[in-house]
C-alpha cells in the first residue's frame, strides 16, 4: 500500500515538474536583442543523470511553491532517484552555490542495502546575500569516487 502511494505522488510530481518546465505564454516572451545589459533568468531547474525522477525546492511530501527566497528563510529542497540495480554505499549531496563560491553544504550517505529514493535537504545559514543561487546535487559513489552531477535548481534570495 504505502510503495503504492508512493509511486502515485513521484508520477504526480514528474507530471507536475514536466508540465510546469513545458508552459510558456506569450506574454511572457522577451524581444530579441543582446543580453549583456541585463540578466537573463534561467528555468528553475536542471535534471541532467538518467537516473533523477525530480527535483524540485520543498520537502518531498510537499509541492514546490516559489524559488525566491529571504536571506533569513531556509531552503528546502528534494531529489528523487529512479529504483538502481545496482546498489553501492554512495554519499548524495546538496551544493547551495553562489557566483561559483560554496555557501552551504548538505549531504546524505547511503549504505549498500539501502533502496533510498527520495532524498530532502535544508539550507539554514543565515543570512545569506541577496543574488542568484544554485543547488547543485551530486552523487559520489565508492565504486568509482567521482563526483556525478545529477540535477541542478536555481533560486533567487531576495
Amino acid at each position: 500500500m504505502r510503495q503504492h502511494l508512493v509511486i502515485s505522488v513521484l508520477l504526480g510530481l514528474l507530471v507536475l515538474t514536466l508540465s510546469c518546465g513545458n508552459h510558456q505564454s506569450p506574454v511572457d516572451s522577451k524581444p530579441a536583442g543582446p543580453a549583456s545589459d541585463y540578466n537573463v533568468a534561467s528555468p528553475n531547474r536542471e535534471i541532467i543523470a538518467q537516473n533523477v525522477l525530480a527535483v524540485q525546492l520543498a520537502p518531498h511530501h510537499e509541492f514546490e511553491s516559489k524559488t525566491t527566497f529571504a536571506p533569513t528563510e531556509p531552503i528546502q529542497a528534494s531529489l528523487y532517484l529512479t529504483n538502481s540495480a545496482h546498489i553501492e554505499p554512495r554519499r548524495i549531496s546538496a551544493f547551495l552555490v553562489r557566483d561559483e563560491a560554496l555557501v552551504e553544504e548538505q549531504s546524505i550517505a547511503v549504505g549498500a542495502n539501502e533502496k533510498r529514493q527520495d532524498f530532502d535537504f535544508r539550507f539554514a545559514k543565515m543570512p545569506r546575500p541577496l543574488g542568484t543561487y544554485r543547488i547543485k546535487f551530486v552523487e559520489i559513489a565508492r565504486s568509482n569516487g567521482k563526483p556525478v552531477l545529477l540535477a541542478q535548481l536555481f533560486l533567487n534570495v531576495e
